[in-house]
């Protein structure tokens, strides 16, 4: 794509690109937010219980992301041969609320397949500000012949007075923009050089395709998102209709006046509160099996599998108790495909998450780790496991002389309770133990080397 010079109107190609995808990103954020309309049906039913139904939803959307969501958790980072944690990597997460905005950024890439993370200097030169950005306000352009090479970017917002404000991005500088309104014309209000010369606006693809486009995690789950709304109105309209049974009554002689109406005609109403009486000893009353709804509940529980089975969410996070629950192996087995989901995640976001740490770093005018491409997030383990047989692997696994720090990393702690009882061990023994002989200290182990036979 050929870029403006001028900077008003890349901002308004830009600004263009965001409300061209903006219909479609806002349809994916609705169905997260289980805000669905009736579809598949009639435009009889509609005009019959559309307004009564149309807010009815049975809303899978959220859980098919949060399942992975909730297994994307970044516990620091690594630059170079050093395997340790950087410290200052995590204090700058910690500095801008990463650890709990950086679920927000899965959130929004596993919905709408696109997030952002703008990195900019801050007023503290120490600490760069890093950002989570919507694609329904943040866009960016690349080059044709290399679609990780990032040309241009903006982020636009709309002041409390009106005002829309937008910064777009460039190599070389950042250029503050205004206009009065949605329909006026960009106008540059400041320019400030970039001292990064790189594009600070880092997209974070979800499902990442060739073309450089990233794919949500509900395209395949909408549809059967909307089969599953319409059978549930079914099975609310059939338990207003269906539900109760209908009655019948022969050789019963209904009184009617001298013009063919119906005399008593409350005498032959059929609710749940009346019973029908008559004297007439050849008389007989049956009644037509009413529906329960158990039909449409099959069929809802078979759409939810085949969204258990396109997206990889385990059937029991979806069937609760309507399926046997697994345990043990089966466990581990249902969760495979998700799992494999997850791992297939951190390798997309954590290339988001490294590229906006080195901006951070370039801001920071640290050199070696601004330029560092063998940066590496450290993610926690997605997959889940009950604590003994974990514990039972790592006492096999100590067994084989593998170091602690690799075991503690296994048993699920961050890189900041390693080092916490890393400095644990080291520490001298606090006293005398009253029972020990031979002038033992407490506990037995005065030194750095953790006693025999320790798993931790």
């Amino acid at each position: 794509m050929a870029i403006p010079t001028d900077i008003p109107s890349l901002a308004a190609l830009m600004d263009g690109m965001i409300a061209e995808r903006a219909p479609a990103v806002q349809e994916c954020h609705d169905y997260y937010n289980g805000e669905h309309n009736l579809k598949f049906a009639t435009l009889k039913y509609r005009e019959a219980f559309g307004r009564l139904l149309n807010a009815l939803t049975d809303n899978w959307c959220q859980i098919v992301v949060d399942a992975s969501v909730e297994r994307l958790r970044v516990d620091g980072f690594r630059f170079g041969a050093d395997q340790t944690a950087d410290d200052e990597a995590w204090m700058l997460w910690q500095a801008n609320a990463l650890d709990a905005d950086a679920s927000l950024a899965h959130t929004e890439a596993g919905t709408s397949g696109l997030a952002y993370v703008l990195v900019t200097p801050s007023e503290d030169p120490e600490t760069p500000r890093i950002t989570v950005e919507s694609p329904l306000e943040a866009v960016t352009i690349h080059a044709p012949d290399n679609r990780r090479k990032r040309l241009a970017g903006m982020k636009r917002w709309v002041e409390e007075d009106g005002t829309v404000s937008a910064v777009v991005y460039l190599p070389d500088a950042f250029y503050k923009l205004e206009r009065s309104n949605q329909n006026s014309d960009w106008l540059v209000a400041s320019a400030t050089p970039n001292v990064a010369s790189a594009v600070p606006l880092v997209p974070m693809l979800n499902n990442p395709q060739l073309l450089g486009s990233g794919m949500s995690d509900l395209a395949v789950v909408m549809p059967l998102q909307d089969a599953v709304n319409k059978l549930l109105a079914d099975m609310i309209v059939n338990s207003e209709f269906v539900a109760f049974p209908q009655r019948w009554a022969t050789g019963i002689e209904i009184p009617r006046d001298e013009d063919g109406r119906i005399v008593d005609r409350e005498a032959f109403l059929s609710a749940v509160s009346r019973l029908w009486v008559a004297e007439d000893e050849h008389a007989k009353f049956g009644e037509l099996a009413g529906s329960d709804g158990m039909g449409y509940v099959r069929n809802i529980e078979v759409l939810i599998q085949h969204i258990a089975a396109q997206t990889r969410t385990p059937p029991h996070y979806l069937l609760g108790s309507s399926g046997n629950f697994p345990s043990g192996e089966s466990l581990k087995a249902t969760e495979t495909g998700l799992v494999a989901k997850c791992r297939r995640k951190q390798v997309a976001y954590g290339e988001a998450w490294e590229e906006s740490m080195r901006l951070a770093f370039a801001y920071k005018g640290d050199d070696m780790r601004s330029k560092a491409f063998d940066a590496e997030v450290i993610w926690s383990d997605p997959e889940s496991r009950s604590q003994g047989e974990l514990v039972d692997a790592l006492l096999k696994m100590r067994e084989l002389n593998v170091p602690y720090e690799a075991l503690w990393s296994r048993w699920g702690a961050s890189p900041q309770e390693i080092e916490r009882w890393k400095a644990l061990m080291n520490l001298p023994a606090r006293g005398p133990d009253p029972n020990a002989s031979n002038g033992n200290t407490a506990g037995g182990n005065t030194g750095t080397t953790p006693p025999p036979n320790t798993p931790f």
